[in-house]
């Protein structure tokens, strides 16, 4: 499955930039960030590269493969993992090549993949936990979602030099929510203050 399908290239360039930096800013949502891909990918054939990269939530994860990377491998390293999260659970193959015009079976194939999902989870991004929360909690913070992270992190330790990133070569400013106050906090790579992205 390609899911950066080859842009092919433009004959005429853009205009080198006239302002003091290029930033590039990704959200949250999802399946957004397949797309975002994609733009990252726009952008590195125009020869646009930012001096800057942002994100919250998958725009976070995709800010670290951006920053993370050198310039020649950034796309390579988004299409990999773009395929390893959309990999199905069970294994079983998504057929591009089946056109379904029929809505009713459609819907049915969808709500059937989301349900392999829920009960099995993501390869490479998240998986059931085999006691819920709900009925076995835990007083660790790490142990009160549904899903474990720790195949994200593995892919992530994989595919991101986080040395790289703290190095300060490119910056790099993520956001995430603290589950213990549910306050956002953030790490950028040029305030100085110690921290450090950890995988």
């Amino acid at each position: 499955m390609d899911t950066l399908p080859h842009l092919e290239a433009k004959q005429s360039r853009l205009e080198p930039s006239q302002f003091e930096q290029t930033v590039l800013l990704l959200q949250r949502g999802g399946a957004l960030g397949s797309y975002q891909a994609g733009v990252y990918q726009a952008l590195a054939e125009a020869d646009l590269d930012p001096d800057w990269v942002a994100g919250i939530s998958i725009g976070a994860i995709n800010a670290a493969l951006i920053g993370g990377n050198p310039r020649e491998s950034r796309v390579e390293k988004l299409r990999e993992f773009w395929e390893a999260v959309s990999t199905p659970p069970l294994g079983l193959p998504h057929l591009a090549s089946i056109e379904i015009n029929d809505d009713v079976i459609h819907r049915v194939i969808n709500q059937t993949r989301a349900l392999g999902i829920m009960l099995f989870g993501a390869p490479h991004f998240f998986t059931p936990r085999l006691l819920s929360p709900m009925f076995w909690p835990s007083p660790k913070a790490d142990q009160l979602s549904f899903y474990d992270v720790a195949p994200l992190r593995t892919t992530l330790e994989r595919l991101v030099d986080f040395d790289r990133i703290n190095a300060g070569g490119m910056r790099f400013r993520v956001g995430a929510v603290n589950v213990k106050t549910a306050n956002f906090v953030y790490f950028d790579s040029a305030c100085g203050r110690g921290d450090r992205v950890k995988s």
